[in-house]
This record gives C-alpha cells, structure tokens and sequence, in this order.
C-alpha cells in the first residue's frame, strides 16, 4: 500500500503507457492520418522520457527511497518487456528493436534532465507535489 501512495503517478504513467502501447491504433486513427516516418520513435522517447522524469521526482520528493540507479534499470526494463507483450499478445502490433532503443534513450535523457534540474521548486510545484520548497 505504501507503493502505491507513494508512486501514484509513475504507477499512472505505466498504465497509460501500457494502455497505449497495447491499442489497436488504427481503430482509433482514421487511415487518412499520416504522420512523418518515424513518428513513432518520438513518441517512444517522450513516453519514457516522461516516466523516467516522473518516477525520479517521487523518489525525490519521498526521500531517495529508491537508488538511482535501479529506477534507471526498471524503467528501461518495463520499455523492453512492453516491446516483448506487444510481439506476444497482439496481432496488431509487433515489439520493435528500435522502439526498445528509444524508450532507453528517454529513459536516460528523462534522467540526466532530473538530475541536472532536482533542486529547481518550479518542477515539484508544476507536478502538484506537496513539498517543503527550501531544499
């Protein structure tokens, strides 16, 4: 329980990705739409660049509980084991090398960004997190 109160909103994040990266897309966009060719790997980098910001945040804010090093690991795992159920449990979609690749590039750009942006109370006021702001 203290999980899920603690990272609501990476647990979210994961749902939303999860959801998305599942769905049969093209019951939802029209055929007309077409977007540029590798669209997709733009859209892979900001869902994990987003997670990874967004996980590192609530460990900050929840005193570090997690190592860095292991939200960096468990983000760039859940990018590939989403690839695997994409191959596994549809027909609509296929895992993708190059999806996995780009997930781990937001991955670690959603990262570096923390780290070099953690001690700006912008972001936590921003993200609605209740924090004492004088870190």
């Amino acid at each position: 329980m203290y999980t899920l109160k603690t990272y609501w909103r990476t647990i979210l994040v994961i749902c939303i990705i999860l959801f998305l990266s599942l769905m049969n897309v093209n019951k939802v966009l029209p055929s007309e739409v077409k977007f540029f060719k590798h669209f997709d790997k733009i859209v892979h980098f900001l869902m994990y660049f987003g997670l990874s910001f967004i996980f590192f945040i609530e460990n900050y804010v929840n005193k570090n509980s997690i190592r860095k090093y292991w939200i960096i690991i468990d983000t760039i795992l859940i990018g590939i084991s989403i690839e695997f159920l994409q191959f596994l449990l549809t027909n609509y979609r296929s895992g993708n090398f190059y999806d996995a690749v780009f997930n781990s590039i937001g991955v670690l750009a959603g990262s570096i960004l923390f780290i070099l942006m953690k001690d700006q109370n912008f972001i936590y006021k921003v993200l609605l997190f209740k924090l004492d702001y004088k870190r």
